[in-house]
């Protein structure tokens, strides 16, 4: 199994710096990536692997300039060291950066000066923090905190209860740690000082279906070609859906490139209703050309939903939003490592960049009112709208910190009746009927700071709504790659890598989604390579019943996460209310996702203590001395 490093730190080219380098010689337990001047630049620790080439990480040097990529990519030693010889300034990595495909953090030293930067999905993320008068970075919060000795921040951890949240609330739960905006990167100066300097903008929609099909099956061969040239193997999931399918056709093309094998996965639902198995058959039939394998689960042989909900998650630097299939998430790392598969793609992120969300029709009110009737009036038709509510919701013209700090107000309201269309720029912000009146001040004060500094990422909802929920996903799939590669084979989301999110992003979002089409642009893009019936498909499988069965199975666990929970210790939730919510009575109307998010807290409080302890010691002030809390 290959592994890539996780938990590096990145220094400024300076003396003060150096000095804090939690690293003393061969036997410290660390190993160090110089700057040109022969100054600590990345730190990791040795039991990540070795720094180089087979390891996520490839570096060039040329003259005064140092580059290093890590994580999946197509780039290779060579190509990069050619890229090192023309970089004159930390600008110029701006062509490199739109060039590379897959997932990865770029780091540069140029005459000093460091970038240091990760995906616009935050997929790979990017923190840093001021220690001792100097800039730090990671691509962790938790190992800035071991080194700083930071405090959690309780506000931080109120807003997590959000059953929606947004991207404009996204910030590490430690005090004095920041999170890298996801367009922008990082620069560090010889002197120790930090800019963020912004550097990715989405591209203008202007591409029609047919354009933006050729972009996006191009991106998406890419992106699988990342994962498939650093593997002899790759696992995918095959749920017969247009998300995780198409990768499975590009995965098998890409394996047979690299001699290597495709083994796809599903798991079976008992729900007589869930039509997955009947066109995953017909995928996998189609792909029995080649070196793959296919294999199906049944119930019975994995881990039901909401099983070891109650187990401390260690080795994660945030809570973990997909808490429920944690345990199945885990068993199929187990079992694809077994099996010999070093990445496991998945569709996440398909939803969210394939189509645009309804509120795609404020915006085309605006520019192409015909049109816009025509589909609001079959949307209505199929979601059951209510008249008035929708005419209300286009008629507004709220700018986006308006519509936050409106949100502001409302977190303790009761979660909007789907009759309501969601035009708004984002989904509502609604904090669970459980969480304490502290909790919703902390939260309600979070978004109003937030309206009073943010700007949206389009003058459109549309656009601006797709990179907002790209973010969140991104923000669940580093999570998930923590658990999933700390025991196995780690999942991999290649509708979230920058090129992919920019393919769909430059298509007009009235040609992305369809009243009367089930997601066009895949359709259009994968139509020379797929079936005809596969492509066809006009549902997408449902899992409340899956959801049921797990609840009413481990309601142990969910006893156990909630007896006498540190998050009512701490005044965010009435524990009553959360206990009988949880193992009796859970309101009707209120999405899973409030539930969700209360374990995913709790979870995460409960395994800081052993956690902290081991990050103290790798990290803080107990390593050679050269670190304080």
């Amino acid at each position: 199994m290959q592994k890539e490093l996780s938990g590096f730190l990145v220094l400024p080219d300076c003396d003060e710096a150096a000095a804090q380098c939690p690293t003393s010689g061969v036997d410290s337990g660390f190993q160090v990536l110089t700057h040109p001047s022969g100054r600590p630049w990345l730190v990791a620790p040795k039991k990540t692997g070795k720094l180089g080439e087979g390891d996520g990480l490839i570096s060039a040097s040329a003259g005064t300039t140092r580059l290093a990529v890590i994580g999946w990519s197509t780039i290779g030693e060579s190509e990069l060291g050619r890229w090192a010889e023309k970089v004159n300034s930390l600008a110029d990595i701006d062509q490199l950066a739109a060039r590379l495909h897959g997932s990865q953090h770029l780091l540069a030293s140029v005459d000093g000066a460091v970038r240091f930067q990760g995906t616009v999905s935050g997929v790979r993320g990017a923190y840093y923090a001021v220690h001792r008068g100097v800039t730090l970075a990671s691509d962790r919060a938790d190992v800035l905190a071991a080194v700083t000795g930071a405090e959690l921040d309780e506000a931080s951890l109120a807003v997590r209860l959000l059953i929606m949240s947004s991207s404009a609330l996204a910030r590490p739960v430690w005090r004095g740690i920041d999170m890298l905006a996801t367009d922008s990167y990082l620069k560090l100066d010889t002197d120790g000082r930090a800019d963020v300097v912004p550097y990715w903008t989405p591209p203008q929609p202007e591409l029609g279906l047919e354009a933006g099909a050729v972009r996006l099956h191009t991106a998406l061969e890419q992106s699988v070609a990342a994962r498939a040239g650093r593997t002899a193997s790759l696992g995918a999931d095959l749920s017969g859906g247009l998300d995780s399918t198409p990768l499975c056709f590009l995965a098998a093309d890409a394996a047979a490139a690299s001699g290597g094998r495709l083994t796809t996965l599903r798991i079976a639902v008992d729900d007589p209703a869930h039509d997955d198995h009947v066109w995953a058959s017909r995928a996998a039939s189609a792909l029995a050309d080649g070196d793959v394998r296919h294999h199906v689960f049944t119930t019975k042989d994995v881990p039901h939903m909401f099983a070891a909900v109650g187990e401390p998650i260690t080795g994660v630097d945030e809570p973990v939003r997909w808490i429920r299939s944690i345990e199945r998430l885990r068993f199929t790392a187990k079992w694809l490592a077994g099996n010999g598969a070093e990445a496991h793609l998945t569709g996440h992120g398909g939803d969210e960049v394939l189509v645009a969300k309804p509120n795609y029709l404020h915006d085309l009110t605006r520019r192409r009112p015909v049109l816009a009737r025509r589909h609001f009036a079959a949307l209505r038709a199929m979601k059951r709208w209510s008249l008035a509510a929708g005419v209300r919701e286009l008629a507004d013209r709220s700018s986006y910190p308006q519509w936050l700090r409106q949100q502001s107000t409302l977190l303790s309201d009761a979660f909007p009746s789907p009759h309501t269309p969601p035009f708004g720029w984002e989904y509502p912000l609604r904090m669970p009927p459980w969480a304490s009146a502290e909790a919703n001040r902390a939260a309600a004060g979070r978004v109003r700071e937030a309206a009073g500094s943010v700007r949206p990422f389009s003058q459109d909802r549309a656009p601006h709504l797709t990179i907002d929920l790209v973010r969140q996903v991104g923000a669940a799939v580093r999570q998930g790659q923590l658990v999933t590669g700390s025991v196995g084979t780690p999942l991999h989301a290649p509708y979230l890598d920058d090129r992919v999110v920019e393919a769909c992003l430059s298509v007009r979002s009235e040609e992305r989604t369809s009243p009367w089409t089930y997601k066009p642009l895949m359709a259009e893009a994968m139509k020379d390579r797929m079936p005809a019936d596969s492509l066809r498909r006009g549902t997408k499988g449902e899992f409340s019943d899956d959801l049921q069965r797990g609840l009413h199975r481990h309601r142990d666990q969910l006893a156990t996460l909630f007896d006498d929970p540190v998050v009512g210790r701490l005044g965010l939730v009435d524990v009553d209310q959360l206990r009988r919510a949880a193992l009796s009575a859970y309101p009707p109307g209120l999405p899973m996702a409030a539930l969700d998010t209360s374990m995913a807290v709790e979870n995460w409080l409960r395994a800081q203590e052993r956690t902290k302890n081991e990050l103290w010691q790798e990290w803080g002030e107990g390593n050679a001395g050269r670190t304080a809390r």
